[in-house]
């Protein structure tokens, strides 16, 4: 039975070639008969084998094999109906089903599938932007638009096209960069930066870009922008792998001009000693200084210079012991009580008691003050400490600040250039109080932490700055730096600065110290090729007066007169 229907069911859908062997067939018989009638009556079996004859057979064969081939295949389409005409299931997955199982179902088949697929997220490829849109001109023309102020096209510093993309970030970036700009114009390109997300992308790229040349170059990015919420994407990217990248960092960390990054400064600098320390101790000037607005901030007249220029009686001379000290604040029992509880054992005891000596400007509060910041143990102490001594705001709280400007910690560290910000007295007579009124302890301290933060850095270069107040600040700090015995900084200002200017006054310094010490120093120095004539004789003057051991000038009230050397330019 099922041959019969395999049979009617290829008759039915061969009918071209049922036709033609019917044909065929007719034909062939028609042939024989004729054959047949004209041969002889003996001669029938040759007939049989004659050429028609065996015609007649080889088409029979040759039908019966197109049957038998049909019938094959057709049975092969009935045992996988699920599958499409052409893909048959191999032969070899039969093997793996078990004997007497039955068949599965191909609903059953497209339900487990759907099943398998329930929850998984089918990863679709983006469609890729289109390089350009509207072009550098029209892009160069909305941004102008959008730096002065005046009204601009969204959709054009929106576009998401590669080549529009870096034409607004490469025209924003010129912008910030011409020294024609106003400040306006800037704040509202570096606000465009951050919006339109170029400052994100630069900070991913940065961290995860591939190689290292595409890190540093989204780090430089970043500092020609001058975003400060890149700020901590810059200081991780201290710690990037490559020496290069880090250098960059550093860099572009300096170019923010903000004091939260100190404090990571500092700790890279300890960890990897391979970064220039030239490029370190700009970019902590930048941070320390510059940014806090610590030398640019309006000065008071310092009373050599007031008295000099004044009408005031040519005989009176202010002496730098002349200071307004605080009271004592022996008699205040709130004080007393206070600094009791500094030596509790408790942290939170310590930072309240700190707090309540800010409200006691008194010459006991700073120096308990001074205590907590150079001896306590928690970092959280100290920069309780270092706010309070800023709440006082006078000029003996100034060598503490700066040596927590060197702190180990990085929040003590921000609590002291936090506090600089907010000293409102003199400056250069600060520096002198310390130089004259410090132990030597204390003095070697802020020294270094003068030399450690960049500031001392900045006061060398700012010893022939045309602005008086900035140079009497700057040879103040240098004379402190001269007292501690900290000649480093100077002696290389002499050597190798590139104004012959500051160079000179550097030697005046010196001349001003008067340390026999410097001797064998001072003879390598004139020995040295690269100094001018001018540097050379200032120099051998400073020498000879060493070396005939007379009295050079020293700091008292009769000869402190000339400290304003810069006035002779």
């Amino acid at each position: 039975m099922p041959t019969k229907n395999f049979t009617l069911r290829f008759l039915q859908r061969t009918p071209t070639a049922v036709i033609a062997a019917v044909f065929l067939l007719l034909s062939s018989a028609t042939v024989t008969r004729a054959a047949l009638q004209d041969a002889p009556a003996d001669s029938w079996s040759s007939t049989i084998f004659s050429t028609y004859g065996m015609t007649i057979v080889l088409l029979l064969v040759l039908i019966g094999l197109i049957v038998y081939k049909r019938i094959t295949r057709t049975k092969g389409k009935d045992e996988f109906p699920s599958l499409p005409s052409g893909k048959r299931q191999p032969a070899e997955t039969n093997y793996l089903m078990p004997v007497g199982a039955a068949p599965i179902e191909p609903t059953m088949l497209a339900e487990r599938g759907a099943h398998e697929m329930e929850g998984v997220q089918v990863w679709e490829r983006p469609a890729e932007a289109e390089p350009s849109i509207y072009g550098a001109y029209r892009i160069d023309q909305e941004v102008m638009k959008l730096v002065s102020g005046k009204a601009h096209h969204m959709d054009v510093m929106a576009s998401r096209a590669r080549d529009d993309r870096r034409a607004i970030e490469t025209s924003l970036i010129k912008i910030l960069e011409s020294p024609d700009t106003s400040l306006d114009s800037r704040r509202r390109a570096r606000q465009a930066l951050e919006e339109y997300g170029f400052v994100a992308r630069q900070s991913a790229t940065m961290l995860l870009g591939r190689d290292a040349w595409e890190r540093s170059s989204a780090a430089r990015a970043l500092g020609q922008i001058g975003a400060p919420s890149s700020l901590s994407f810059l200081i991780e990217a201290l710690h990037d792998s490559d020496p290069v990248v880090r250098n960059q960092a550093v860099a572009s960390l300096g170019s923010l001009k903000m004091p939260a990054a100190i404090g990571a400064l500092l700790d890279i600098a300890r960890r990897h000693p391979d970064i220039p320390a030239s490029l370190l101790s700009e970019c902590l000037s930048e941070c320390s200084v510059e940014s806090l607005g610590y030398l640019d901030a309006p000065l008071t007249e310092p009373a050599l210079l007031s008295s000099g220029m004044s009408g005031h009686d040519g005989g009176r001379t202010e002496s730098f012991l002349s200071f307004e000290d605080l009271p004592e604040g022996a008699e205040d029992r709130e004080l007393s009580d206070a600094l009791e509880r500094l030596a509790s054992p408790d942290e939170r005891t310590r930072a309240s008691a700190v707090q309540e000596l800010s409200l006691h400007p008194a010459q006991r509060s700073v120096s308990a003050l001074a205590s907590v910041v150079l001896n306590d143990t928690d970092p959280s102490v100290r920069s309780a400490a270092v706010s309070a001594m800023g709440s006082i705001d006078h000029e003996s709280v100034l060598g503490p600040v700066l040596i927590a400007l060197a702190d180990e910690s990085r929040i003590v560290r921000a609590a002291a250039a936090r506090t600089l910000t907010g000293l409102h007295f003199d400056r250069a007579d600060a520096y002198v109080r310390v130089m004259e009124t410090a132990e030597p302890a204390m003095l070697t301290q802020v020294a270094r932490a003068c030399i450690k933060t960049g500031i001392a850095a900045q006061a060398i270069d700012r010893l022939a700055s045309e602005d008086r107040h900035q140079a009497y600040e700057a040879f103040s700090l240098s004379s402190l730096l001269a007292r501690a015995n900290e000649f480093a900084t100077i002696l290389e200002a002499i050597q190798n600065h590139r104004d012959e200017e500051v160079r000179l006054c550097a030697v005046r310094v010196l001349n001003v110290a008067g340390q026999a010490s410097l001797v064998p120093k001072l003879r390598e120095l004139v020995a040295h090729e690269g100094l001018s004539e001018n540097v050379r004789t200032a120099l051998l003057e400073v020498l000879y007066k060493l070396d005939q051991e007379e009295p050079l000038m020293d700091f008292s009230p009769s000869d402190n007169e000339p400290a304003t050397l810069h006035n002779s330019q």
